[in-house]
């Protein structure tokens, strides 16, 4: 009897360790890294570029014809957020795009240097490659935040800046970030099924019925892509808690500021803040959308472009 018992239990370990390899080895596969050059087939098209800038490969676009205007996506997201803003302004407007570094097809800096003063060395060395001297910058979150440091610090070259929910106004951002990050939190990401990205894209929109299946699938597809995983984990510890208030008062160039009334992650208040703070701004003009939340270029994507073209053929 007892080794029945015995020999039951050998049996039901030995069946629990199959069942852990297999489901480690699950998800090691589902979650692997991914080769740029697939990801670039599934979602770069026809007409995306490379150049090289300070070491990192930057992944970008140029569509329409017009003035130029440089658009800087949102913290995890990439350049295709911003699709269809290019649809509807490509007519007016020479509008250049790119996957900042650790998103998309652009993928690690060699760096490892996250910093917003880090991406404005990277956007003027892009806007020298392409010959651009001035343009006009909308950045949507991180963007924004990249957009109003780099308008700070190299005004000559902002003809008109748009903040989309950017981050930066004391008391704002994320709190998960400004605790800080233990150095192995990054081989966590690793063990992120693609099952969990649904509810992360549903949190900051008003509407929940906009994030896709697809979408949620590229997402993480995206997330996958060589050396991302990890790329994003230090620029999240690299957060930036400085008060920009210095930095706003250098802007001088038209801002526009969109905000959503609904967003979960930076409060409404911010955009008052930010037009408060730019104090030497030759116009600042803001936009608050009802039952909108932080992601607006998804959310109201025409809407919001109207909205920018409007401000960016005014005065």
């Amino acid at each position: 009897m007892i080794r029945r018992i015995l020999k039951f239990i050998g049996l039901a370990l030995a069946g629990l360790v199959c069942l852990l390899v297999l489901a480690t080895a699950w998800l090691w596969w589902s979650n692997r890294d991914l080769p740029p050059e697939l990801l670039e087939q599934r979602y770069g098209g026809d007409d995306l570029r490379h150049v090289n800038v300070l070491g990192v490969n930057l992944a970008y676009k140029v569509e329409g014809k017009g003035p130029p205007l440089v658009l800087l996506h949102s913290h995890f997201y990439t350049m295709r957020m911003w699709q269809p803003w290019v649809d509807e302004l490509a007519a007016d407007f020479t509008v250049i795009r790119y996957d900042l570094t650790s998103h998309g097809l652009t993928g690690p800096d060699p760096s490892g240097d996250y910093t917003r003063a880090r991406g404005s060395a990277l956007l003027n060395g892009l806007l020298d490659h392409l010959g651009i001297e001035r343009t006009a910058i909308a950045g949507s979150s991180t963007g924004g935040g990249l957009a109003w440091y780099y308008a700070a610090h190299f005004p000559q070259r902002v003809d008109k800046l748009i903040l989309i929910n950017a981050p930066g106004m004391p008391g704002g951002g994320n709190k998960y970030m400004e605790r800080g990050l233990p150095a192995w939190g990054g081989y966590v990401f690793y063990l992120l099924p693609e099952s969990i990205f649904k509810a992360f894209l549903q949190a900051p929109v008003v509407d929940k019925s906009l994030i896709t299946d697809e979408q949620v699938h590229e997402f993480h597809q995206m997330y996958r892509r060589r050396g991302n995983r990890m790329a994003e984990f230090e620029r999240m510890r690299a957060w930036e808690r400085d008060d920009p208030t210095a930095d706003l008062a250098r802007i001088t160039a038209p801002t526009l500021i969109m905000w959503g009334e609904q967003n979960p992650q930076l409060p409404v208040t911010d955009a008052a803040g930010f037009a408060a703070a730019l104090v030497n701004a030759k116009r600042v003009e803001q936009r608050i959308y009802p039952n909108v939340g932080h992601v607006i270029p998804l959310e109201i994507p025409i809407e919001s472009a109207r909205d920018a073209r409007r401000f960016l053929q005014g005065d």
